[in-house]
């Protein structure tokens, strides 16, 4: 019994594996999407789903301008993991989003709720006029570009726009 609980402690001790994401590109990204939004995190509060299997995130974005669809001027995002109590749930592949920070996000309507599309692949972190994809290059699979197209990658705000008005 006892080795058995060793076993467990240590393999729960292990350091979770970061996610391997499929490269994409802006344009493929824009054309999968419901709606992009550039905006502002305003809150967040986690919660138990509905069924008790899993932790979310309720993130409020205060939107400053729709690139793509007409989400409205705030949107709520649903994503996965999060803290509830004395219990937690972290999702390698969930975009991170912090209070205050200014994001571009790649979203889709699920049932009556937004969600990032592509997970961390759908967020964009503004600074002043750059956007910085929450996804590294060493974290995403080489995948062909069609012509025209640009990876995710970091690059202005005025380009990334560009892009996605753009995308057909």
């Amino acid at each position: 019994m006892h080795r058995a609980l060793a076993l467990f402690l240590a393999a729960v001790a292990l350091p979770a594996a970061a996610a391997t994401f499929r490269s994409t590109t802006i344009e493929e990204a824009a054309r999968s999407s419901d709606a992009v939004v550039r905006g502002r995190v305003e809150r967040q509060a986690s919660r138990v789903e509905a069924d008790g299997r899993r932790i979310v995130t309720d993130v409020v974005i205060a939107v400053s301008s729709a690139w793509k669809g007409s989400p409205g001027a705030r949107v709520t995002v649903t994503v996965p993991g999060g803290v509830v109590g004395d219990v937690g749930m972290w999702v390698s592949a969930a975009p991170r989003l912090a209070d205050g920070e200014e994001v571009v996000l790649f979203l889709y309507r699920r049932g009556g709720g937004w969600r990032v599309n592509g997970l961390a692949l759908g967020k964009f972190r503004v600074d002043g006029d750059r956007a910085e994809p929450d996804v590294d290059e060493d974290e995403q699979l080489a995948a062909p570009l069609r012509a025209g197209e640009a990876r995710l990658a970091r690059t202005s705000v005025a380009e990334l726009e560009r892009r996605v008005r753009a995308a057909r």
